[in-house]
């Protein structure tokens, strides 16, 4: 039997920290697109079941076309059961009254709530699938007093942050000897899998997509292939991501002109492999001689024609040898002096504030 178990997708996130009004309604609507897609997936390469292990909405109110297209897709696909466990962020009701558990009019959607529940899968029932939507106020006995069939082939679902045991959190070593076979857990955005204990293993499949640059790397879901009779299993990470988000570094030292910069930079990117259809922040590093011709505006602007989006952050120091500009007859040359002369900043800090002071008067902006 094949098992789709995915995570944190997060739909109707805002997405206004980096972008655009049109661009995060893009994005937004590229996210709810992914659920469309992740069923499309599983009904072209027979899946029976998804597992969604929390935060499948960002947040409690979400918009009525994403409720609506989430539950047309889950419709539209009668022949995978969807299982979904409320995270954090998406503890509302928006599909509540809605699973076939509650008597609503989805037969193929099951809900959990604040006690253990089991449902069973498998033709002969043997894959047990339990969970129970966590609370800072119920983990810890919650945790204590799972019980499961150790006949059975066990997956437990949780949301949560792993912990040695953290109130809030989910303990790992209150979980161990339960007869868990995979532990299903959301909440942590990067793909991690890792044993649980001498019978099974505990896997975070990550968000479906990143959405900030905290959240860069592959994303996707993981795919389960369990034989019923004997117990065994296959799991596989699957990329999904439509974009990918990269945070990279381009050291620029010795650069004396923009185009030297430029070069660098276009190396680092071609390096990482992203594509246009990515998201990108740059940020230039090392050290440049302060007549450095340097033009963050046209680097910026041929970066962010590259990407779906991209930004531009500068790092570099000036270098700086204050002996250069004791004798020199202009405005530098008597920052430099006055500097080095006053007693009131330190030798370590001479350096720092004549590097500030050319920024300055060079115009960049010093916030």
């Amino acid at each position: 039997m094949k098992l789709i178990h995915c995570a944190d997708l997060h739909l109707d996130s805002k997405l206004h920290t980096h972008l655009d009004r049109d661009r995060a309604k893009l994005r937004r609507d590229e996210l709810l697109r992914n659920f469309e897609r992740l069923a499309q997936y599983a009904s072209e390469n027979g899946v029976e079941a998804v597992l969604i292990a929390g935060d499948l909405f960002d947040r409690d109110n979400v918009s009525a076309l994403t409720r609506n297209t989430v539950l047309s897709v889950i419709e539209a696909n009668p022949q995978i059961r969807f299982y979904y466990l409320r995270g954090n962020h998406d503890l509302g009701d928006c599909l509540a009254n809605t699973g076939s558990d509650a008597g609503g009019a989805l037969p193929n959607l099951f809900l959990f709530g604040n006690r253990w529940k089991t449902f069973y899968e498998g033709k002969e029932g043997l894959i047990a699938i339990t969970g129970m939507e966590l609370t800072r106020e119920n983990s810890t006995s919650a945790l204590a007093s799972l019980r499961t069939d150790s006949s059975r082939f066990n997956i437990v679902m949780l949301h949560g942050q792993e912990s040695a045991g953290r109130t809030g959190d989910i303990s790992l070593s209150a979980l161990r000897g339960r007869g868990i076979d995979y532990l299903a857990l959301g909440h942590i955005h990067a793909y991690k899998k890792a044993p649980l204990d001498s019978r099974g293993i505990y896997c975070y499949p990550g968000c479906l997509e990143g959405r900030g640059f905290d959240e860069c790397g592959p994303h996707g879901f993981v795919l389960l292939e369990i034989d019923e009779r004997t117990g065994g299993m296959e799991d596989r990470f699957i990329p999904f991501a439509r974009r990918s988000l990269y945070d990279l570094r381009t050291d620029v030292t010795g650069c004396l002109t923009t185009a030297q910069m430029k070069d660098l930079m276009e190396d680092t990117l071609h390096a990482s492999e992203c594509t246009e259809r990515d998201m990108v922040s740059m940020t230039l590093c090392g050290q440049l001689d302060v007549d450095c011709e340097k033009d963050l505006g046209y680097l910026r602007m041929n970066l962010e024609q590259e990407f779906f989006f991209a930004r531009l952050q500068d790092a570099t120091e000036l270098r700086i040898h204050a002996e250069d500009y004791l004798y020199d007859e202009s405005l530098r040359g008597e920052f430099v002096r006055l500097v080095m002369a006053d007693p009131a900043v330190s030798p370590e800090d001479k350096a720092d504030v004549i590097r500030w002071g050319f920024k300055a008067m060079d115009g960049e902006n010093l916030l």
